[in-house]
């Protein structure tokens, strides 16, 4: 039995009879599958399964007369919530949406691929207009979702030219390379960068690795240390302990973030380290803590409220596309930004 094509927005996505159809069952039963599955046998439980699978089912959470709601929402998926990093990008996406009658619902992914998944199959539930997420590197079965979804999908805070979704952000490993390349300049040369400890912000992998680069093409031995899983402050605290001692100390550390960052430079005042006099440090977000700091932080600014801005119009410059008010043309779908080295008394 053949699949049901896939269907465009305009004449309906994927719906539960169509795996019905597919399954060789009734709509009766694939409702069942879904909330009374131990009333379905075994076999067509099975049946059901592959359907979904094949055909990228998701139940619409929306019922009876709530169904005319679907399409002024749109679903976005960040790392983390309370790092506070990702907020003026919330809030450039939702300052843009909401004049055109959309709103956002927003849900954290706390650094792990897989949650983000869940998190994207939920809001598929939930018929959006569109989503957006966070970078460039998804599961396989996120892809699989946002391929059989059928609607806008806006990557940012990334860049990696001619992505195969919009994308609106800037290169995380041009950002390792140029911090390196600015604490050479400065006059140093054991360089280290610490990565936040969590396994996949990829972003920060990116960072380290154009540090990497950048050390190598400056004929330098690149060394990055993994800050241990707890508090940024904390965590801060203890790699610039340990990045002091030993024959060789470190000279300047490039800090994944600006809360590892500012550990470090509260402990250093505390213990008397001079800084940058004994070792240089760096950040990267450019947060409302950083020029406050003693001494103030030097650290790379994102464009964090025009990425979102800019997220959000190319969401609409795609809904519009697709209700046939535009050329395909009409959307850019490569949005390079443009991030900025800021220096302060750290470095």
């Amino acid at each position: 039995m053949n699949a049901p094509s896939r269907k465009r927005r305009g004449s309906g996505r994927i719906k539960l009879r169509d795996v019905a159809e597919l399954a060789g069952v009734s709509p009766m039963t694939v409702s069942r599958y879904f909330g009374q599955r131990e009333l379905v046998a075994q076999e067509a439980q099975q049946r059901i399964a592959q359907a979904i699978e094949q055909t990228g089912y998701v139940p619409n959470v929306f019922a009876g007369g709530l169904a005319s709601a679907r399409g002024k929402v749109v679903g976005m998926v960040i790392p983390n919530i309370a790092g506070g990093v990702f907020g003026e990008t919330v809030q450039g996406v939702t300052d843009t949406l909401r004049p055109h009658g959309y709103q956002l619902l927003l849900a954290s992914s706390n650094y792990s691929s897989a949650e983000e998944e869940e998190a994207v199959r939920a809001f598929i539930g939930w018929s959006p207009a569109a989503l957006i997420l966070i970078g460039h590197q998804h599961t396989r079965g996120t892809e699989d979702l946002l391929d059989k979804a059928n609607i806008p999908v806006v990557q940012t805070w990334d860049y990696k030219p001619h992505a195969k979704r919009i994308q609106v952000g800037f290169s995380h490993f041009d950002v390792g390379r140029d911090s390196a390349q600015y604490l050479y300049d400065k006059g140093y040369r054991r360089i280290v960068f610490v990565h936040t400890g969590q396994p996949e912000d990829v972003r920060a992998m990116e960072r380290a690795q154009g540090y990497a680069r950048a050390m190598e093409s400056l004929g330098l031995t690149p060394s990055t240390y993994q800050a241990p899983m707890q508090a940024p402050l904390e965590a801060g605290k203890e790699a610039l302990d340990t990045l002091r001692k030993g024959r060789w100390p470190a000279e300047a550390i490039i800090f994944a973030n600006d809360n590892l960052a500012a550990g470090a430079l509260l402990h250093g005042l505390r213990a008397g380290i001079a800084i940058p006099g004994d070792c240089a440090i760096m950040g990267f977000g450019d947060l409302s803590i950083a020029d406050k700091l003693l001494p103030s932080l030097t650290t790379i600014r994102p464009p964090r409220y025009e990425m979102g801005r800019v997220a959000a119009l190319r969401v609409l410059d795609a809904l519009r596309t697709e209700d046939g008010e535009a050329p395909a043309e009409h959307v850019q779908r490569d949005n390079p930004m443009e991030y900025e080295l800021i220096e302060r008394e750290s470095t």
